[in-house]
């Protein structure tokens, strides 16, 4: 059986390009608005600073390790499933009215989750 190709490495680097920007972008230039959806969901006021700026933090952590390749493994990709889903889950339960978007955040998710399980099954 031939031994498996690793994938390339622009598909690790733009995840993490996405996280980076999905973690530092709100946290630089939309703080009152993510604070807004927050709340939106559910979230109570003396919470919503701190799960703010800590989902923010694991955004670009995740993303740092997408950068990195000692950090590239299995384990980076499934949390990155598990974060994807979790959020994915958080909003579409709570605002509904997301899937209805014109520019279609959740269901952006579905090929971003595609990859991410092609990186977790191709990488040891």
């Amino acid at each position: 059986m031939p031994a498996r190709e690793n994938p390339p490495r622009y598909l690790s680097d733009s995840l993490g390009v996405l996280w980076l920007w999905s973690g530092l972008q709100p946290a630089l230039t939309a703080p009152a608005e993510s604070l807004q959806l927050l709340a939106q969901i559910g979230v109570p006021s003396a919470l919503q600073a701190p799960l703010f700026y800590a989902a923010s933090t694991w955004d670009v952590i995740l993303g740092v390790c997408c950068l990195t390749p000692l950090t590239r493994g299995r384990a980076l990709w499934w949390l990155q499933a598990a974060t994807v889903a979790i959020y994915t889950l958080i909003v579409a339960w709570r605002l509904p009215a997301a899937w209805l978007h014109p520019f279609a955040p959740l269901v952006k998710n579905l090929p971003i989750l595609a990859l991410i399980c092609f990186l977790a099954r191709r990488n040891p």
